[in-house]
């Protein structure tokens, strides 16, 4: 079971980080490949059991803490203690578009050998930092989208400078101007998913080559630029077969897919569901 979400977002009134929690009581579970655009941080507040991340798996209790970058594929298989999950997703571009946090992102671009996707319950300061931030996006405070921005990077920083997780000879440098011209793409992007976009198009809108874009855009945010626009037109449907009594066909051309073939495909590929299973009964 899911629970409510707590959501901030940007100037442009999208969703840039949020957590929920979810509720599970002991089972097996089948090996769901499902992906996001957003990187995610959780930590077990209760349970054990079986996190299964591409081709390791980790055995998880209370108080251990995860960290998955975009469209990294992971599931929990196995429950054997009640669960209680904390997870926070958020948005790449959270670290790159300020210079100051680019750093962070070497987390997921630069990781040493030795990384592990799980830091162990023993760590009492980073279970502290993680239900900061928790704390942060429930709450109605002034400067709320700050301080959970501050919060995240204290985990984050806490994770660098207290584990192996870099490999100095891979980090890479966010120039200011690299940056402003992603994020530009991005909006560009989102704005325009129910069109025919083209990579020569939103490379254009970033000034830069198609090649070149395509390289600085999986390297900054994980995904490929036609995987990042899939992943966001099967939110954007799910959003609508949710909230409106638009046939599937019909939400499938105002998200930008050219048949309902690429659209059942699309929706297996990122969420291991088809889309009636989303549809509001």
């Amino acid at each position: 079971m899911r629970t409510q979400e707590y959501v901030l977002k940007d100037d442009y009134e999208r969703i840039i980080i949020k957590s929920y929690h979810s509720v599970l009581s002991p089972q097996t579970r089948p090996l769901r490949e499902h992906h996001h655009t957003e990187c995610e941080l959780s930590i077990f507040l209760a349970g054990a059991g079986t996190y299964a991340v591409g081709e390791r798996e980790y055995a998880f209790a209370a108080g251990d803490v995860f960290l998955f970058g975009s469209n990294e594929a992971h599931c929990i298989t196995r429950i054997t203690e009640p669960m209680d999950l904390l997870n926070v997703h958020f948005e790449a571009k959270l670290l790159w578009e300020r210079p100051e946090s680019a750093e962070l992102l070497n987390l997921f671009a630069a990781r040493s050998k030795s990384f592990s996707h799980q830091f162990p319950h023993g760590d009492p300061k980073l279970k502290q930092y993680v239900l900061g931030l928790s704390e942060e996006l429930q709450s109605d405070h002034p400067c709320r989208l700050l301080s959970a921005k501050c919060a995240l990077f204290s985990v984050l920083v806490h994770m660098i400078r207290s584990y192996d997780c870099i490999n100095p000879d891979r980090v890479i440098n966010a120039p200011s101007s690299v940056t402003k011209s992603l994020k530009k793409a991005i909006y560009y992007i989102i704005e325009n998913l129910q069109s025919k976009l083209t990579l020569d198009e939103i490379a254009a809108v970033a000034c830069m080559t198609p090649t070149y874009f395509s390289s600085v855009f999986k390297k900054f945010n994980g995904v490929s630029p036609w995987e990042f626009i899939t992943i966001k037109r099967v939110e954007k449907a799910i959003e609508m077969l949710k909230s409106t009594s638009l046939s599937k066909l019909e939400i499938a051309e105002r998200c930008g897919f050219s048949s309902s073939s690429n659209f059942y495909k699309a929706f297996l590929h990122i969420t291991g569901k088809k889309p009636g299973d989303f549809v509001t009964k």
